[in-house]
């Protein structure tokens, strides 16, 4: 079987582009061709290990040679770090209010375009990965007669956060969604993580979709030490909470900040670190008007060895995000760590709680400080949580079990599509 895989730009250490990744190197290992479609990858800042052993195709954006560096964003750059952002006001300006007019999403329909014009004949499936990856395989599948199959991690915000629309969005937004649910009646099949993402899709597009989990590197999580990271950054015998990922507004980084308010009147040895890309001003704001800037680590890893040191290093972790999926969620389940995540999480979904982590009520950091504050009292609780949520991930959440899934539904979606 030949898979045509289809991706945003490669950048950053996110969950949809280890899963991509992962996805393509199970299926190579399987036996099947696998090549994957971008229209960028930054090799310093995105899993350079993985994509080294693996085809991965570069189709440009369509001004990529015809715009100067300066205006173009750091993260589709091949050598610009996410942190890289000292530059003059004007031209942070200019990055924002024009280069990513043309570059990065919800503006990459030129991108796209390009992709789905250019991926060769010979390939039996597409499958593509988050939006508006679908715009490209809808052009594709058009051309190369082929079935699509497409890992939609959540529909675009241009359904749901009407808020959001201001300025071109006004203008930009409702085209966008006529071209997204366009193509993604093109789509044979749509697979999602999480039930909550099920509703998303549903809600989007008019259309059911498919719950399939994907996967965790389990013994890198499981086997690591965190005495290193605790000698390193001086945490001794604090009580260490962590919340991994991106600083986004989606994110809940700062009800982990508040939850550690709370802890922080009662207990003097608590800390946080969180351990994620992107502008962290406005948390570090949040931390100093609450009187806990002192007990705030920010840390961003790109490395999963060091990744998997971090993790280790806490005693429970920390998940308030109301997102569709949640793989820190997974990969600190795998560390055998206790988790307490938001009752709006996907991950939420794989918990029963009390028996494999907590879930709380989303928006409610006073509650899950309460929760926080029965774990650290309770040892035995703690290491019973960890115990459970290990043994779960290990039967349920590897990357060759997600990877067989996929190639079943593959194989199936290519016979359907033959038999119409």
């Amino acid at each position: 079987m030949k898979v045509a895989m289809i991706h945003t730009p490669l950048v950053g250490h996110g969950g949809g582009q280890r899963q991509i990744l992962k996805l393509a190197f199970e299926l190579q290992r399987f036996g099947h061709e696998v090549e994957i479609f971008t229209s960028a990858v930054n090799k310093e800042s995105c899993y350079c290990d993985m994509i080294e052993k693996l085809t991965v195709n570069v189709i440009p954006h369509p001004l990529e040679n015809k715009m100067p560096t300066w205006l173009i964003p750091l993260e589709t750059q091949q050598s610009a770090s996410l942190d890289e952002a000292v530059e003059s006001p004007l031209r942070n300006w200019m990055r924002r209010a024009m280069g990513r007019q043309f570059y990065t999403i919800p503006y990459q329909l030129p991108s796209m375009v390009n992709i789905g014009r250019k991926i060769p004949k010979g390939f039996d499936i597409i499958n593509n990965h988050n939006f508006p990856s679908e715009w490209a395989a809808f052009l594709a599948k058009k051309r190369l007669n082929v079935p699509v199959v497409w890992m939609c991690n959540e529909p675009p915000d241009w359904f749901f956060i009407s808020e959001f629309r201001k300025g071109l969005r006004k203008i930009n937004w409702p085209i966008y969604e006529i071209l997204d649910r366009t193509a993604a009646r093109y789509i044979d099949e749509i697979l999602v993580l999480s039930k909550i993402a099920q509703g998303y899709v549903n809600q989007a597009y008019q259309r059911s979709s498919r719950v399939v989990r994907s996967g965790v590197d389990i013994e890198l999580f499981h086997n690591a030490s965190g005495t290193s990271i605790r000698e390193k950054y001086g945490l001794g015998k604090d009580f260490v909470l962590l919340q991994v990922g991106n600083f986004q507004f989606n994110k809940g980084q700062a009800d982990s900040i508040r939850v550690l308010s709370y802890l922080s009147k009662n207990y003097d040895r608590v800390r946080l670190i969180l351990d994620g890309g992107g502008r962290k001003e406005e948390l570090v704001r949040l931390s100093e008007k609450l009187g806990v800037r002192d007990k705030v680590l920010f840390l961003h890893t790109n490395d999963d060895e060091e990744l998997a040191k971090v993790y280790a290093a806490c005693d429970v972790f920390l998940f308030p995000a109301p997102i569709t999926w949640g793989l820190a969620v997974i990969e600190a389940m795998a560390a055998s760590k206790p988790v307490i995540v938001s009752n709006k999480c996907g991950a939420s979904e794989i918990i029963q709680s009390h028996v494999n982590g907590i879930v709380v009520n989303h928006a409610k950091p006073e509650e899950t400080a309460k929760q926080v504050e029965l774990l650290m009292n309770n040892a035995e609780l703690r290491k019973k949580l960890g115990e459970h949520a290990y043994e779960y991930v290990k039967s349920h959440l590897s990357w060759e079990k997600y990877a067989r899934t996929m190639e079943t539904i593959f194989e199936k979606a290519i016979l359907a599509f033959k038999q119409k």
